[in-house]
């Protein structure tokens, strides 16, 4: 038998065995968790990894003390128990494609290592080494680090930023065609919406910008998968014209941490290319558990989106009209809508000030953690946010209400703190003069904050949350921004990225 009949009977193989396979494409279906039921159903044996044999062992792991035995039972072998060795039942690939359906992709690929996987996978499918990407300034670090891997050479093009609040929205479409038109180099743009506070740009009129100079616009939009399963939500990325689109499943639906999806729509990205590179970053042994998360809260969401998001956006805007009525406390809400940046506002981000109590956000959210037991999900030198979701109850409200009434009651006469100032942004926008690439992987040395001024940035230095890096391998660090830094460190800031994170010292590239 030559190798072409060789082949000929692999695929007839393969398609005898898809036959047998436990999933179906319908939207009501399951793949993952189908295939990890008909596996325990069938009593198979698994001689491979993972080496805790998927709950079937008196040995149980201690961790199922926390996470009880089904998550270990849910942990099976992707391609030895849910799917065959060569994916003949086609479980994940079929999951992928209904995920696909559900946002209005063309192909929707599963990351169980985040949503900042997917921003470097994306960055490195649309650029080559030395393209010129066209990047939003206001990006998480994850899109940095793809500057980094990817080669490419960042023109940055600045969001529209909120004196009154201090903070940066989303890109003005106008803004984008000004810096397209003086980049002719271009080969991509990428943008950051919704922001961290909620903020939406016009993705359509950005989508329009970029594809009228032949680009593919890429928009990370990981706070924003919610809007595909709500209309009381803006339009999705996928659906006003964006090219690729990341979406953190765990940060608004009913993912487990750590779970992303990349979706792409047209061919303005390479779809092989962007399947080689997903390949080169993605685990060889991905987690069934988070992969049926994924899967899951598709299901759940295409069926119960419009309640279950709807009674969040409900429970965000009544907790809202109560931080409007408490003394001290200033609320960021509609007024922002209309900006250059901001076509709509994201109530489920309920983002206020505090430092009209005479305290910074870290100072605030520390006080609320330690007497009322609250966590929120971000602070900063002058606010709160705390994040709203299908999760949260009329109780969870009430708590966190009472609390913030206690902590105003407790600032009643108290003294006002040191707020940090926050400087013109321009102040602290920096030339590139390296490639992140060169500068980031090629020889470096730490220095003293105080001598770090004029020397070539070899790190990212993020304040977090939000994880938007102050200082990007290749830039030129300014006087202003280092001590900037220094403030935020020391108002209490948590800083990643960087290899002195009490920022005494500064990675810069070798003399």
């Amino acid at each position: 038998m030559d190798l072409d009949e060789q082949r000929t009977v692999n695929s007839e193989k393969a398609e005898a065995e898809k036959q047998s396979s436990p999933v179906s494409r319908t939207a009501t279906s399951v793949p993952v968790g189908d295939a990890i039921e008909d596996f325990h159903r069938r009593d198979d044996i698994s001689f491979t990894i993972p080496a805790h044999r998927s709950g079937r062992t008196e040995f149980l792991p201690d961790a199922a003390r926390w996470t009880g035995v089904g998550a270990f039972c849910a942990d099976v072998g992707m391609t030895h128990g849910v799917d065959t060795r060569h994916q003949a039942w086609s479980v994940e690939p079929t999951a992928m494609e209904l995920f696909a359906d559900a946002v209005g992709a063309d192909e929707t690929l599963f990351s169980t290592n985040g949503s900042s996987q997917n921003v470097r996978v994306a960055i490195m499918a649309a650029v080559h080494p030395g393209d010129t990407l066209v990047m939003a300034r206001n990006g998480h670090k994850s899109a940095f680090a793809g500057l980094v891997l990817s080669g490419a050479w960042p023109v940055y093009v600045d969001p529209d930023y909120d004196q009154t609040w201090q903070v940066a929205h989303g890109v003005d479409p106008a803004e984008l065609g000004r810096v397209l038109d003086a980049t002719p180099t271009a080969k991509a743009v990428m943008v950051f919406t919704p922001t961290y506070y909620g903020a939406s740009a016009d993705v359509s009129a950005l989508a329009e910008k970029a594809h009228s100079h032949g680009l593919p616009l890429i928009t990370d939009d990981a706070w924003g998968l919610d809007f595909a399963f709500c209309s009381r939500l803006p339009r999705s990325s996928m659906e006003s014209g964006a090219d690729l689109a990341i979406g953190s499943v765990h940060k608004s639906l009913a993912g487990l941490s750590q779970t992303s999806v990349l979706s792409r729509r047209g061919n303005r990205v390479d779809p092989k290319r962007l399947s080689l590179v997903f390949e080169l970053e993605q685990s060889t042994s991905a987690s069934s558990l988070l992969l049926l998360s994924i899967d899951s809260a598709r299901r759940q969401f295409q069926q119960q989106g419009e309640k279950l998001i709807g009674r969040s956006i409900d429970l965000a805007e009544r907790l809202r009209s109560e931080i409007e009525r408490m003394p001290g406390l200033s609320l960021m809400g509609q007024e922002i809508v209309g900006r250059p940046g901001v076509l709509a506002l994201d109530p489920t981000h309920v983002c206020f000030d505090v430092w009209e109590l005479g305290l910074t956000g870290f100072s605030a959210a520390d006080w609320l953690r330690q007497h009322h037991g609250i966590h929120l999900e971000l602070s900063d030198h002058r606010r709160l946010m705390p994040l709203v979701t299908f999760a949260d109850s009329d109780e969870s409200i009430d708590r966190l209400v009472a609390a913030l009434k206690a902590l105003v009651e407790d600032r009643k006469g108290a003294d006002m703190g040191r707020i940090p100032e926050v400087g013109d942004p321009a102040a602290l926008r920096m030339e590139t003069v390296m490639l992140p690439r060169d500068a980031f992987l090629g020889r470096t040395e730490l220095v003293p904050w105080k001598q770090a001024a004029g020397r070539v940035s070899a790190e990212m230095i993020c304040p977090y949350p939000p994880g938007i890096p102050v200082t990007a391998p290749g830039e030129l660090l300014s006087s202003e921004a280092v001590e900037y830094l220094q403030e935020v460190v020391a108002a209490g800031a948590m800083v990643e990225g960087c290899a002195d994170e009490s920022l005494a010292e500064l990675r810069v590239v070798a003399d």
